[in-house]
């Protein structure tokens, strides 16, 4: 910035001829401007410029300082004010010259981004930062640059000088927002494709960025948890409810990973919080349903699959749990309602284990013939199951049907694991 030296001898010469240099207001100006302490220089020259807007000297000084300070808008309006009031000083109109040719490559940056030459334009915003380090915008058009020639790393570190020296410019904010999504979507690419390490990378980045962004932590938890690494996973997706404590999915992860560490009333617990924060949040729900059904508290169970029906009446799931559950406490005609409810949806109808349930529900009332009909209709799903033969065996022998009962009981007794079952019912029909 040699036009600021140049314009400077006026100053001066005004300055000693006066024989005040280290008491005139404007000299001590002059002196923080030289001195880079820009913003004292500032607070002098302005106060000097609003008693006395036509102090031709300090409008010209006001303009380089704020050239300084990196506004360019205020610092041509005050080098025109200054030619405006001294036409015939030279330096000022050489200050105005050199202030266009400054803006000039402002622009010829510009058009090298929109043009795609990437490259080009970034030459030219390290050279105005070269020329001008106070000039912001520079480092946020560059960082710009930089994440067009997809350097993330250098695009992070332009967009934190920026905000450093204008933290309450919104736009760059939003920028390293944009920045910060940009390394998740990358890491869930990776994530994605099974690349675990790349995309902890990638989050780790997003971090760097922006300690504060919750899913970067979530989504470490997230590969953790992949990967088996649960003490680690737990670690993540505490901070990450540490930062947004309103965050559903992150309870339930943290609830699957206690889950994994034997930790159920933890988990539990972890499950319970996501449904306070989002009362219809049916995952939860049903989670919650499992885990009081392990414990065989079958009335928690049977509220929580309640709740997963009225948030959502398709999820037939929740339907056979309930009537798996009314089983276990021997209420079979509820158990009918409900596994019925499965067997009536077409996509359902297929499962082999809800026509098993059915028919011991079936037999269990008594309601032989049609016990019967559920487990043909499961051997036909899943032949030769051996659990589903003794249903059937059940039904032949409620039914007076002996020989077709012990059939059934001896095709069961061949697999190993229920063999020592099926020879027990065998011997009621013999």
């Amino acid at each position: 910035m040699k036009w600021f030296k140049l314009s400077g001898i006026s100053l001066l010469i005004i300055g000693l001829s006066m024989g005040v240099l280290a008491q005139d207001p404007l000299s001590q100006a002059y002196d923080f401007f030289q001195q880079k302490d820009y913003q004292k220089a500032y607070e002098i020259c302005k106060g000097i410029v609003d008693k006395d807007p036509n102090y031709t000297a300090a409008v010209a000084l006001l303009s380089r300082i704020y050239f300084a300070m990196g506004d360019l808008d205020n610092a041509k309006v005050y080098i025109d004010k200054a030619i405006e009031l001294d036409r015939a000083n030279n330096e000022y109109r050489e200050v105005r010259t050199q202030m266009v040719a400054f803006i000039s490559k402002l622009t010829e940056a510009s058009q090298l981004s929109n043009n795609a030459d990437y490259e080009g334009a970034k030459k030219v915003w390290l050279d105005v930062i070269a020329q001008n380090p106070n000039f912001t915008d520079a480092y946020y058009q560059l960082a710009l640059v930089y994440v067009r020639l997809n350097d993330l790393s250098n695009a992070a570190l332009y967009l934190r000088k920026a905000i450093s020296m204008k933290p309450d410019e919104e736009k760059y904010g939003k920028a390293l927002k944009n920045l910060v999504q940009q390394y998740l979507r990358e890491g869930e690419n990776l994530r994605q494709r099974r690349n675990a390490q790349g995309a902890l990378e990638k989050y780790q980045e997003a971090l760097k960025l922006d300690p504060n962004e919750f899913l970067g932590y979530y989504l470490s938890a997230v590969v953790n948890y992949d990967e088996k690494k649960y003490e680690e996973a737990l670690q993540f997706i505490a901070k990450a409810l540490e930062i947004n404590p309103q965050h559903t999915k992150s309870y339930l992860l943290k609830g699957q990973i206690l889950e994994k560490l034997n930790r159920n009333d933890e988990a539990l617990a972890a499950y319970e919080n996501s449904v306070k924060v989002e009362p219809d949040y049916e995952v939860g729900w049903d989670r919650i349903g499992v885990l009081y059904y392990n414990q065989k508290n079958y009335a928690k169970a049977l509220e929580a699959y309640q709740k997963v029906i009225s948030v959502n009446p398709k999820n037939m799931r929740a339907y056979e749990k309930i009537g798996q559950i009314y089983i276990d406490m021997n209420d079979y005609p509820n158990a009918l309602t409900y596994l019925k409810k499965v067997t009536e949806n077409p996509d359902e109808a297929k499962n082999p284990r809800t026509w098993l349930r059915l028919a011991q529900v079936l037999n269990n009332l008594g309601e032989c013939q049609q016990a019967k009909e559920a487990t043909e209709t499961a051997l036909k799903l899943k032949p030769n199951d051996a659990l589903t033969l003794i249903e059937l065996g059940i039904a032949e022998r409620c039914l007076g049907n002996k020989v077709a009962a012990r059939q059934a009981f001896q095709l069961a007794g061949r697999d190993p694991q229920y063999k020592r079952y099926a020879e027990e019912y065998l011997k009621t029909v013999q």
